[in-house]
């Protein structure tokens, strides 16, 4: 966990309470009158600004890119908020070039915190972990959990990875190189690890995608050997079920990685074997 990471999560349930939120979708209103904030929308804006966040007497004034979805609005706002409410100056504008700022990888502290309080305040956790362990661990249900937080699929992913109690994994990619992976917890412990800056692996559906391979289609779940992605051997784990989509709009790429672990799959095969055992089928 980055340093700060944890006080950003305390600091955003407190938000949560003061703004009265109690339903989901979030309502952003109520964020912005806990703050005592405005937004204004503007829409000359390059793609690259999301927003800007600047105080003017005693109300803070949030500017966010019109040209954006209303789903990285939301996030825009609450990530320019975090700025505020953890007292983190903003690298907007600064001497840290765009592509830093934009590039998962080198994205610097103060930002990287910034979305850690605006994720948790879009998809908080008191309701998005038991929708995450009530649903199919799929691209799908991602998607579902998106439309329904109104949150992007990238953020909704990240911590659907993160929160789910099956081995997955959730990764990004842009310029043909991983540049953010998030994963559960028993995936983690089944020693899963994929380095960031690497080229996106080839023989994986997100990387078939990314070069335009007519064989695969997005949104379409293929099984992949285990170590197409990772060089380690894996506990228990011998191939992923792989669903990958492109977002071009945003030069990104992302793939959700699920796993039947092997030795859940003897554990039931040994139990079917001895329930028949028992009721007299196997000779």
């Amino acid at each position: 966990m980055l340093e700060g990471e944890q006080s950003a999560i305390v600091e955003a349930w407190r938000f949560q309470q003061e703004a009265g939120i109690s339903e989901i979708p979030v309502s952003i209103e109520k964020y912005l009158r806990a703050a005592n904030a405005e937004v204004k929308v503007r829409y000359d804006l390059k793609n690259d600004e999301a927003g800007q966040v600047f105080q003017f007497g005693d109300r803070t004034i949030i500017i966010v890119n019109g040209n954006h979805s209303s789903e990285r609005q939301r996030f825009t706002i609450l990530h320019e908020l975090a700025h505020i409410r953890l007292g983190l100056p903003s690298k907007h504008g600064s001497s840290t070039s765009v592509s830093d700022l934009l590039s998962y990888s080198r994205r610097p502290k103060e930002e990287v915190l910034c979305d850690v309080f605006a994720a948790e305040c879009l998809l908080p956790n008191r309701f998005f972990r038991p929708d995450v362990r009530k649903s199919t661990c799929s691209f799908q249900s991602v998607q579902q959990l998106a439309e329904r937080y109104e949150a992007s699929l990238t953020a909704t992913g990240s911590r659907y990875a993160t929160y789910s109690d099956e081995p997955c994994a959730w990764i990004l990619a842009d310029d043909q190189r991983i540049r953010f992976v998030a994963s559960s917890a028993s995936l983690r412990n089944a020693r899963f690890f994929v380095r960031i800056g690497i080229e996106i692996p080839k023989r994986s559906v997100l990387g078939r995608l990314a070069r335009g391979d007519s064989t695969v289609r997005p949104l379409v779940a293929e099984a992949v050997a285990a170590y197409v992605w990772v060089d380690n051997p894996l506990r228990g784990i011998s191939e992923f079920e792989e669903t990958a989509v492109l977002q071009p709009s945003l030069n990104q790429g992302l793939a959700l990685l699920v796993a039947e672990p092997i030795e859940v799959e003897r554990q039931a095969r040994d139990f079917i074997w001895e329930t028949e055992k028992r009721n007299g089928r196997l000779r």
